[in-house]
């Protein structure tokens, strides 16, 4: 068994949801949230798991929120900007809650990849997955001068900060629940079959 990550762990729950017509962390998934679920399965491969948010709307003592110093405005550059400033000198591992079949082997690989990058992603042949790996916090200043300039495209951030990729080779692992009917269809296969990553 492989010994847990020392780098922390945030998931990001701060999003609007808009496409879901409801907040996806606090979807139900048996009998917990998918906020909890993730923060569950991210505890057995992490030391340190934090929540990302705008607010604390889990009210469960456990968790260790990292709340958005922006309120007003919705971005991952926003979220990310309050993170890196969260921590110093580390990797932190940063994965959106709404991709719940990320495997524990893929996040070791991208864990058994880390050198000196400034970013370390995953991505597959249609998308590169800018919320699905390690970001060294010394990018904080960098997230604070984008912000600053009124620029929130953390595609380009990443592009900028010369982020690396490494490529898994299945789509579905890193697939986002978007709308209501892919949260309703990831429930019923998650409760219906054993090919889910966990």
């Amino acid at each position: 068994m492989s010994e847990k990550i020392p780098y922390p762990c945030v998931i990001l729950c701060g999003g609007k949801s808009s496409r879901m017509g409801e907040d996806k962390s606090l979807l139900r998934v048996d009998d917990k949230n998918l906020t909890l679920y993730q923060y569950e399965k991210m505890s057995k491969i992490f030391n340190q798991v934090f929540i990302s948010s705008k607010k604390d709307k889990f009210h469960q003592e456990n968790l260790a929120l990292i709340l958005d110093e922006d309120l007003n405005n919705y971005s991952p550059l926003i979220a990310l900007n309050s993170i890196l400033k969260h921590f110093k000198n580390t990797y932190v591992f940063i994965l959106s809650v709404d991709s719940p079949n990320i495997s524990k082997e893929s996040i070791y690989k991208l864990f058994y990849h880390l050198k000196s990058q400034n970013i370390l992603l995953a991505s597959t042949k249609k998308h590169k997955h800018y919320l699905c790996g390690f970001y060294h916090s010394k990018n904080f200043e960098k997230t604070m001068q984008f912000l600053q300039e009124n620029n929130h495209k953390l595609a380009f951030f990443c592009d900028t900060m010369k982020a690396e990729f490494i490529e898994f080779e299945n789509e579905n692992e890193f697939a986002n629940l978007n709308y209501f009917n892919e949260y309703k269809k990831w429930l019923y296969e998650k409760n219906n079959t054993n090919s889910l990553f966990i």
